[in-house]
């Protein structure tokens, strides 16, 4: 989409200016390197990342889908910050939901995962006793309330799919943001 959108302002900026490449310059920053109000819908800003909550129960396969269609992905926590920043979000607006992350141990039984980077999970935020792999079928990572006595946010394993209690909201993360600039000389 993004190549697509360049392609297209370059176009039109050969069609304003005429032919000759002199007259404009493209450039495509990392982030939003000018400051401009962006509309970010259906997501939302949290610290650097932009992230969408999603209010369907699914298994964790049906949710990696529904990021995928927003162009998104299921949430990958780089670091305890960033865990720490978007359960403090939910938190706020005063949920004690269950959401999946793109954590999992498909690959391999017991090494842990972010699905997004095939980066290990080196995360401090595990429940206690956990992951546990109960019943050797938990592969995939989700965070919540997993305790009846649990006072925060944490991360668990549960089944990826047919557990009808492993049918969770999930949250899916924004890729980076990039602008482009296109000047024009007259």
């Amino acid at each position: 989409m993004l190549k697509l959108t360049v392609l297209l302002l370059t176009l039109l900026g050969i069609a304003k200016t005429g032919w000759t490449r002199e007259k404009f310059t493209i450039q495509v920053n990392d982030g939003n390197a000018f400051g401009a109000i962006l509309k970010a819908d259906p997501f939302t800003k949290i610290n650097d990342g932009y992230y969408y909550f999603g209010t369907e129960s699914l298994n964790w396969y049906e949710a990696y889908e529904k990021c995928r269609e927003l162009d998104a992905e299921l949430v990958t926590f780089e670091t305890d910050q960033e865990f720490d920043a978007v359960t403090d979000f939910l938190t706020t607006n005063g949920s004690q939901q269950m959401y999946w992350t793109s954590g999992n141990d498909l690959g391999k039984t017991g090494t842990h995962r972010w699905f997004t980077s095939g980066q290990r999970i080196s995360s401090l935020r595990w429940a206690r006793n956990q992951p546990d792999n109960a019943g050797q079928k938990e592969h995939c990572i989700h965070l919540g309330y997993i305790y009846a006595n649990s006072k925060k946010f944490e991360l668990n394993d549960r089944p990826c799919s047919e557990d009808g209690n492993s049918l969770f909201k999930y949250i899916c993360e924004a890729p980076g943001l990039e602008t482009i600039s296109i000047v024009v000389w007259k």
